[in-house]
């Protein structure tokens, strides 16, 4: 199974579940950082649980994903713009464009290179004094026992997508460039039942 493919399945599986109408918790710990009225990117925004709940409370959103499946569900859900993308490739959007960059387990599932590169495209995407909140995998995963070691933090999982996991002390060198807000492992879910995923709440300096 190419790799649109699996995700598109998994969306088929997720929408029949009752949390993904919900916003997550991530999204409601995090929504009062957010400068008031400001425009948010949203990286790999699946079905839109958050992209609702970040427009019903006023801000402006442009939610991405690299499903196509997952981004029309999400559009007959919430009004907002929406782009297909991949985010294994540069991103492409204006320098300083954006007052606020979310992302909620997302930009894990690339090499450290590309996970760089990655972290610097949305540090120069932020305008000065902007904020990126983003939400990460765990190395207590409990994937990682029957996945294959690629390099430090990154796994071969069982069903052949790679998978970073985190800790605070890696995410940390990744947002260096940021002022840390927050930076923890108490991180939870609706649909897990793990209860230390990795929160990070970053401003870029003025």
């Amino acid at each position: 199974m190419n790799t649109q493919g699996y995700w598109d399945q998994k969306h088929d599986k997720y929408a029949e579940q009752d949390w993904i109408v919900k916003p997550t918790i991530f999204a409601t710990q995090v929504i009062n950082f957010f400068p008031k009225g400001a425009k948010i990117l949203e990286l790999g925004c699946g079905q839109g649980q958050d992209t609702k709940y970040f427009v019903d409370s006023g801000f402006s959103v442009v939610a991405c994903d690299f499903s196509n499946h997952a981004l029309d569900l999400a559009q007959s859900r919430v009004n907002a713009e929406f782009k297909q993308i991949d985010l294994g490739q540069t991103l492409d959007f204006p320098v300083e464009s954006f007052d606020v960059v979310y992302s909620h387990l997302a930009l894990h599932y690339f090499d450290q290179k590309r996970t760089e590169d990655l972290f610097n495209e949305i540090y120069n995407i932020l305008k000065p004094g902007g904020i990126f909140a983003t939400f990460y995998n765990t190395m207590d995963d409990p994937e990682i026992p029957n996945s294959t070691i690629i390099e430090e933090g990154l796994y071969m999982t069982p069903v052949g997508i790679q998978k970073r996991f985190f800790t605070t002390d890696s995410l940390a060198k990744f947002t260096s460039k940021l002022e840390t807000i927050l930076l923890d492992d108490k991180g939870q879910t609706h649909k897990d039942e793990i209860k230390t995923l990795i929160r990070f709440v970053g401003i870029k300096p003025v």
